[in-house]
């Protein structure tokens, strides 16, 4: 997550009058592309709390409307495993078979220095594996949120018929025209912006804390909460969620009589 402005960062949860809001300050965007594109994506992070990579990377094929009257979202979901010391070590073997490092320098260094080295490899795109799953949502069609997310989906669909992506790149021509780039999609920078433009105070990640905590204050202090909150914002860990339930769910203290 991107580090908030810090007179911001001890901000609340949004508010659902506060994502109202930022809707009817969209509606006044003049131009019909811009304004049903940054309502689409106020609406998917909303409902599903996801990361600002997995919104960015949705392909227009993600989404389908199927007749038993739900939206179906399938979200890509990339995780950053960091190599271990083991892997590191075949690494530099790697580097000295192919000579890039000499045997001698390898076998020159501490122990605390190879730590040290390892360190800094995981941060290198060799000292990481990204594995890649899908995981598929589905929304009601009768959600409020979900006719906006069908609306712009439809009108990029007239629009801009070859665009691969549901959020595509693209630039403005002579500062009038907008030409879209069909097979690349928005940054994470790209889309906060859009964000930033109806609410200085609101960032992805804050869409993505509140889903949590409705979650955890609907559902209350039940283990079951835990799983709930996991699965939505498809958490890798149990704990990650916990802290949800821990700073948003509200125990029930049993009545006596």
């Amino acid at each position: 997550m991107p580090n908030p402005n810090r007179k911001y960062k001890a901000r609340p949860i949004l508010s659902d009058e506060e994502i109202l809001f930022m809707l009817s300050k969209a509606d006044k965007i003049p131009d019909e592309y811009f304004r049903l594109r940054v309502k689409a994506l106020i609406a998917l992070v909303k409902k599903f709390g996801k990361r600002r990579s997995e919104i960015g990377s949705l392909e227009r094929e993600d989404l389908k409307v199927e007749p038993d009257g739900y939206l179906y979202v399938t979200f890509t979901i990339r995780k950053k495993h960091k190599r271990g010391l083991f892997q590191y070590l075949k690494y530099l073997q790697k580097q000295i078979r192919d000579e890039k490092l000499s045997r001698e320098f390898v076998n020159s260094k501490q122990l605390a220095e190879l730590n040290e080295e390892w360190r800094e490899w995981q941060k290198t795109e060799e000292g990481c594996l990204v594995k890649e799953e899908k995981r598929t949502k589905k929304l009601a069609l009768e959600d409020k949120y979900c006719r906006l997310i069908i609306e712009y989906a439809e009108f990029l669909k007239a629009k801009y018929p070859d665009a691969k992506f549901l959020f595509p790149s693209g630039r403005t021509v002579f500062g009038q025209s907008y030409m879209v780039y069909g097979d690349r999609h928005l940054s994470g920078r790209q889309l906060l912006r859009l964000i930033k433009l109806l609410n200085p105070k609101a960032w992805l990640h804050l869409f993505r804390e509140t889903k949590g905590a409705e979650i955890a204050r609907t559902e209350g202090n039940k283990l079951t909460t835990v799983y709930t909150i996991r699965d939505t914002l498809d958490l890798e860990k149990e704990e990650t969620a916990y802290r949800y339930v821990r700073r948003y769910a509200v125990q029930e203290i049993p009545s006596e009589t």
